[in-house]
């Protein structure tokens, strides 16, 4: 696959060696204030993985509640009490990314990625 030739075959030694993965951690990253939405789907099952909306300071004093302030929280998985716990994929399980935007006013530069933390499962 596309995904073995960039990475040199070590995807497949992965598949060979293990179950596969279980995600950590998920951020997403756009661009405010335009940004309203980010999702990451299992592309077979449907499953929604991670869904991040900004969050809007208020201004109440608590940490990032500056008025006006734009957070995007992101996902966090793990086995502690009070967290969901972390979805396990299969090395090539395609991933869909969607990303909800508000073009009412301009805004140059328009982009959306992610940067997760997985961890392998043995």
């Amino acid at each position: 696959t596309a995904g073995d030739q960039m990475w040199g075959g070590f995807p497949q030694e992965l598949k060979q060696t293990t179950e596969g993965f279980q995600f950590v951690y998920c951020g997403g990253h756009c661009h405010a204030p335009s940004c309203l939405s980010m999702e990451l789907y299992n592309a077979e099952t449907g499953d929604l993985i991670c869904r991040q909306e900004p969050v809007i300071g208020q201004g109440t004093g608590g940490k990032y509640d500056e008025p006006g302030y734009i957070a995007l929280p992101p996902c966090v998985w793990g086995n502690e009490p009070g967290v969901n716990p972390p979805p396990v994929m299969q090395w090539d399980t395609p991933i869909t990314s969607i990303k909800r935007n508000n073009n009412t006013l301009s805004h140059t530069g328009e982009m959306a990625s992610w940067q997760c933390r997985v961890s392998i499962v043995y």
